[in-house]
């Protein structure tokens, strides 16, 4: 190790390795919150830790003396003594781990924390769990809820639900895009009845009027946070919603004060999931009902026949872990971070919840807790139910010790996969030639808490949330090989297999096809429709590979055919056919004018001759470019007209400053594919200036802001945007402006810069009427023509902008 002047130590001249008491009394400060976050830090050298946590220690040590396997407490030193004594000396080789798919419960908490403080501390680095600067560890392919869950294979296509209409789909309300009929997905924005209800990027929760476009009503859906630090933030990202309820979700995160001592005065973060219900029958004063937060981040959530289903996962970021700053202090990084491990609880290892003003409660008894006999993880992946007609958090749950990589989400199973551990600065490291990937399946049913039904292995890695479905009674998954964080796309092979529940807990395989893209390419889109698995697969994603499993039994690879341009999306239609939205580039000009052109294609494809797969006909449109292969929300299926719709983006360039308009496009998919319309996405209506504005003439000025932008003068305090259609804006140092205008008044400045083109985020269908919602508008359009009718100012932060 380096002293404070950087000189090389030997070893005995640090702290040496931390006594049992300091570990032992850092383990009892973590049973406080705050302290728990400052624990976490990682110190620049190990030896700083040793008298970091050794302060306090004093009166603490006889409390942990003679507690060996409470749940609650520390383990007693002999304890601790006993199970670092019978460990190796380097952590268990990831590379020699295999996968198993079986699971343990236990009894009671000391049971379960007995058995996690010994797998955890055979697994433990000198870098904790792979965090960076010991604060917590995203498993890779763990994921945020763009491009959500998959496919079920024996639903009805899959479509936005709808509350009813006639044959022309007049009076029809659709929801965003969902994968499983029934089963509502989590989206920035919901529509209901006549109502759409949508986040604005700040904080609140809007309820608008689709008939007039008129915003009913805001509230605000970020309360303070309960850790109290003037530094802790919140923030609202998706909701889910029904008639009269809105439940929102979000993230709270508390920033704790520098350790003690610590020279590199680092400040660590824990983040919390938040769940905030809101009352919406009465629109015009909705009411937040209650509000709480969950330890841990967000996988997903669902909504079906009125339950909620939330998938979340924690880590193990309270556990005081370190990490080495050179080749010396390794070791004692390694033993204090097994020491950690050994004296956990369980509140260390069992996520809780909270609401304002009350303690925190766990979010799963100790004894539905399942524990991987092969361990897959820190994370603690937590399946919970709750009623979202109660207006209260009432939750249910099952958990199980393991990252939750892929979700699937059907109508009764919720699967997640996860692979063995591994450190991610080993990874390029380390070479693994056989990696496999558990998947374990959990059952929902109304007014219980989920059930474990069983775990099965897979070889290679799952390929996104698409891949996973259900054909008659079994769970399919679509791998490749390889590891997650490692795809070799020039010869990958890819494999369908089928896994079917044996009764006594394990997923067995019943069937599978293999190397489905010929030895060669990565996946690029998946979809399971009726008896059917579509794969787009190859070097550059232009086979489309079709799976036969009409007999769950016997699934065959069958036909294929080959599309211009890579598949993004796989939507199913009735008839034994799909709309494939994908996209294709060219070049166009000569000599320095050289351009690659984008292009968006449709093309409607024949599946009901498995062997003989046909593209009946296809769309396309130049420079443009769309962002349904990322997010499947941002397309919309209005079944009653066979419409497809969905946001396009111009990619022509053009010397305007805001850039050519946006579109959208407006596709009937009923015998072929035939354009109906590409309406524009117009820009807001002009209005003046909110504040008055400042006259900029002082020519080093003018080219700083730029010839089109303005300056005015909002005198608000500066403690909320300004708001002004067709124009960004952005606070600017007031001194700026009087170095340039002397004349100018004191107050608050702002420069607004002409905004570029609206883009499409969605196209809603509320109450028979298409919806335009872009990122600073609502449009309207005439049901039958797609002409615009009606236009209004609706801005969302760029949180919510299409990632184009």
């Amino acid at each position: 190790m380096r002293d404070s002047d950087g000189n090389e130590m030997d070893d005995d001249q640090g702290a040496g390795s931390p006594s049992e008491p300091p570990a032992e009394a850092a383990a009892l400060r973590r049973r406080n919150r705050q302290l728990t976050v400052v624990v976490a830090v990682a110190l620049v050298v190990v030896a700083v830790l040793a008298g970091v946590v050794a302060v306090g220690w004093a009166g603490d040590a006889d409390e942990t003396a003679g507690s060996a396997g409470s749940g609650d407490i520390p383990a007693g030193r002999s304890d601790v003594e006993a199970l670092l004594a019978g460990l190796d000396d380097r952590p268990v080789d990831p590379t020699e781990v295999q996968l198993v798919s079986s699971v343990s419960t236990f009894a009671d908490c000391d049971a379960l924390t007995g058995d996690l403080r010994r797998v955890g501390a055979e697994h433990v680095g000198s870098r904790g769990f792979g965090a960076m600067f010991g604060i917590g560890f995203t498993p890779y392919g763990a994921f945020d809820e763009v491009g959500r869950a998959t496919d079920h294979a024996s639903a009805a296509p899959a479509s936005q639900a709808s509350d009813g209409g006639d044959g022309a789909g007049v009076g029809t309300t659709l929801g965003t895009n969902v994968q499983v009929e029934g089963v509502d997905e989590l989206d920035h924005v919901k529509a209901v009845g006549n109502l759409i209800y949508d986040l604005d990027g700040e904080g609140h929760l809007r309820i608008t009027d689709a008939g007039s476009l008129e915003v009913v009503s805001r509230v605000d859906v970020t309360p303070e946070p309960l850790g109290g630090g003037e530094d802790d933030t919140a923030t609202a990202h998706q909701l889910l919603a029904e008639e009269g309820r809105v439940v929102v979700f979000g993230t709270e995160t508390e920033v704790s004060e520098p350790v003690e001592g610590d020279p590199s005065a680092t400040r660590a973060t824990t983040s919390f999931l938040t769940v905030t219900f809101v009352d919406t029958a009465d629109v015009a004063e909705p009411v937040v009902s209650d509000r709480v937060r969950v330890e841990g981040r967000l996988v997903s959530a669902r909504l079906v026949d009125g339950q909620i289903r939330l998938v979340t996962t924690s880590d193990m970021a309270d556990l005081g872990f370190v990490m080495p700053t050179t080749p010396t202090s390794v070791a004692k990084a390694l033993e204090q971070n097994r020491r950690s491990v050994a004296v956990s609880s369980t509140v260390d290892w069992i996520p809780d919840w909270q609401r304002a003003g009350a303690d925190p409660t766990p979010l799963v008894p100790c004894e539905r807790v399942h524990v991987p006999d092969t361990f897959a993880g820190v994370a603690m992946t937590s399946m919970v139910t709750f009623p979202i007609g109660s207006g209260t958090f009432e939750p249910a749950a099952t958990s199980i010790l393991a990252p939750g990589d892929t979700l699937y989400a059907g109508l009764e199973k919720v699967a997640i996969s996860s692979g063995v551990w591994v450190d991610p600065i080993d990874r390029d490291r380390l070479r693994f030639d056989d990696w496999q990937t558990a998947v374990h399946e959990f059952s929902f049913a109304e007014g219980a808490a989920p059930g474990y039904e069983g775990s099965g292995i897979v070889d290679g890695s799952t390929v996104g949330q698409f891949a996973f479905g259900e054909i008659g009674e079994s769970l399919a998954v679509v791998t490749t090989v390889g590891t997650p964080w490692a795809q070799d796309t020039s010869r990958n092979a890819v494999d369908l297999v089928v896994l079917a529940p044996d009764g006594h807990g394990a997923l067995d395989r019943s069937g599978d096809v293999e190397d489905l893209a010929d030895g060669e390419g990565a996946v690029s889109a998946v979809r399971f429709v009726e008896g059917r698995v579509l794969v787009s697969t190859g070097v550059f994603g232009q086979e489309v590979r079709v799976v036969d499993v009409s007999d769950p039994s016997a699934p065959r690879k069958a036909g294929e055919i080959t599309v211009p341009g890579p598949i993004g999306y796989f939507h199913p239609l009735p008839e034994d056919r799909a709309l494939l939205v994908g996209s294709r580039t060219d070049e166009v000009g000569a000599g320095d004018d050289i351009q690659w052109r984008s292009w968006v294609q449709a093309h409607l494809l024949d599946v009901s001759d498995a062997d003989a797969p046909q593209i009946v006909s296809t769309w396309e449109r130049p420079w443009s470019v769309d962002q349904i292969g990322a997010d499947h929300h941002a397309f919309t299926f209005w079944p009653e007209r066979d419409l497809a719709l969905w946001g396009l983006r111009d990619t022509q360039i053009t010397f305007d400053e805001t850039g050519p308009p946006n579109h959208a496009a407006v596709l009937r998919v009923h015998g072929e594919v035939s354009e109906v319309a590409v309406p524009v996405a117009n820009e807001p209506n002009e209005t003046p200036p909110p504040c008055p504005e400042v006259a900029v003439t002082e020519p080093e000025m003018r080219a700083m802001i730029g010839p089109d932008s303005r300056v005015l003068r909002c005198d608000d305090g500066g403690t909320g945007r300004v708001d002004w259609p067709r124009h960004q804006c952005h606070r600017v140092d007031p001194g700026t402006v009087a170095r340039f205008v002397p004349d100018a008044q004191d107050g608050e400045y702002v420069i607004c810069n002409p905004a570029p083109q609206p883009a499409v985020s969605r196209v809603l269908v509320v109450d028979g009427r298409p919806i335009l919602l872009t990122d600073q508008t609502l449009e309207a359009l005439d049901p039958e023509t797609f002409a615009s009718t009606q236009v209004a100012y609706h801005p969302s932060e760029r949180n919510y902008l299409p990632s184009f």
